[in-house]
């Protein structure tokens, strides 16, 4: 009878985990007949590939959360069209358009979604009406249309507002009513004491709940934050989010300083990641991939000098960087999986004939392991410069050495082995190339 009781426990215990592991989303996307589908983990700007669903011929389709964190999911269609939704362990059913997914989204079954399109389905046109009314106040002349648009604008913006906080009194403390939260206007003034700003962050954005990390709800507050100043300021405002930060939870410190990391790459503002890495960096020492590019930022920042190191290519060369003959050497990090590399690598090796003109050697380092997935690429793909590994993948030495944490990582050295540049794209690579043609 014990033995039964304790079965019978047990069995009840496990009864709500196995009915979270079965929500279904279910839904039908109206003129979207066998079209794919692709569920994403959501992290900020970021899109993780969950899995890939295709509807029917109805634009009708189902799929099975199992083992998936609560969270924002993002929804991309072939179109390039997206629409948000918030999984809980709820089951989900919804129908739209494929013209127009956000405005014209019912949500049959789910209170949270039910919730977050409260605001949604209303944001989408008054956002759209607000970035062409902001543009035309910055450039119309004084008189009366530019009153008129200054008043347009004024309504929009009250009308979201509007929106938002109805939709967030709906259920403030559910998960769609914290996240919206982060869409409140920040209604603070730049120039207070910063305990002031501090005691206003703390009283309407907490940013303390691990869940919303799986969102872009902290990542909205921040951009948003950083536009109340101008961009010379951006340093200050990120130093008083992450001041505000540090206080609190250590994960979400570390995931947030990781965004603003990149923001201000993507900016292309190396004197401001020098300072917020040297004033910052010591806080993740938790996160060693954090920690890897912390170091990316000061040790290895333009200017300074690149480690040298010797390699043989897979063509079996021995390649030593301080040799170079060139005025300058690309060093680039590369994989055969990573599917930035897939499009940078070629795009690299069909403007030869542009590095030839700066001066520019190349060496390319894989960090894969196996030397047969290497030659097969560059073979396949016609790749004419250097390629090497060491075939310790991110283990090797120079891997380290470079603080390399995701690929592709691009270096642009000198003869005299100084870093000239760190581009983070293929575009910024080209600008940068062709600078040095200039030069």
């Amino acid at each position: 009878m014990l033995m039964r009781n304790i079965l019978f426990i047990l069995l009840f215990c496990l009864f709500p985990v196995l009915e979270y592991a079965q929500c279904v989303f279910s839904g039908k996307i109206v003129g979207y007949s066998f079209g794919r589908l692709y569920i994403c983990e959501q992290f900020g700007d970021e899109s993780k590939v969950v899995e890939t669903i295709t509807t029917n011929a109805n634009g009708e389709f189902v799929f099975n959360f199992t083992n998936q964190e609560i969270g924002l999911y993002r929804i991309h269609a072939d179109t390039k069209d997206y629409f948000d939704i918030i999984y809980i362990g709820e089951n989900i059913h919804l129908e739209t358009n494929i013209r127009n997914m956000k405005s014209s989204m019912k949500i049959l079954e789910s209170k949270e979604n039910q919730q977050l399109y409260a605001f949604i389905s209303q944001s989408e046109l008054a956002e759209y009406k607000i970035g062409i009314l902001r543009e035309l106040v910055k450039i119309y002349p004084q008189g009366d249309f530019l009153k008129a648009a200054e008043k347009e604008l004024s309504k929009e913006n009250d009308f979201l507002n509007t929106c938002l906080e109805k939709a967030i009194k709906i259920k403030p403390g559910s998960y769609a009513g914290k996240y919206l939260s982060y869409y409140k206007q920040i209604n603070m003034n730049i120039s207070e004491p910063i305990d002031r700003k501090m005691n206003f962050l703390a009283r309407n954005f907490p940013m303390d709940d691990i869940e919303l990390l799986n969102s872009n709800a902290y990542h909205h507050f921040v951009v948003s934050y950083l536009k109340k100043y101008e961009p010379s300021e951006y340093l200050n405002a990120a130093r008083e989010i992450l001041d505000y930060l540090k206080q609190g939870n250590q994960e979400i410190f570390a995931k947030m300083f990781d965004y603003m990391l990149n923001g201000f790459e993507s900016m292309q503002r190396y004197d401001d990641l020098y300072q917020l890495s040297v004033e910052y960096g010591s806080s993740c020492t938790a996160d060693s991939n954090l920690k890897t590019r912390v170091k990316g930022y000061t040790d290895l920042r333009v200017g300074a000098k690149a480690p040298d190191f010797e390699i043989e290519t897979i063509d079996g060369e021995d390649y030593s960087l301080s040799s170079m003959k060139s005025k300058y050497t690309l060093v680039v990090f590369w994989a055969t999986w990573c599917e930035n590399c897939k499009v940078e690598i070629p795009r690299i090796n069909e403007a030869r004939s542009l590095f030839d003109r700066a001066g520019v050697d190349i060496i390319a380092i894989s960090i894969d392991e196996e030397e047969n997935l290497i030659k097969d690429y560059v073979r396949n793909n016609g790749i004419s410069f250097k390629v090497a590994s060491d075939f310790l993948g991110w283990d090797g030495a120079i891997v380290s050495d470079y603080a390399v944490y995701a690929t592709p990582t691009m270096y642009i050295i000198d003869n005299d082995m100084n870093i000239v540049a760190k581009p983070i794209s293929g575009d910024q690579l080209f600008t940068e190339v062709e600078r040095l043609i200039k030069f």
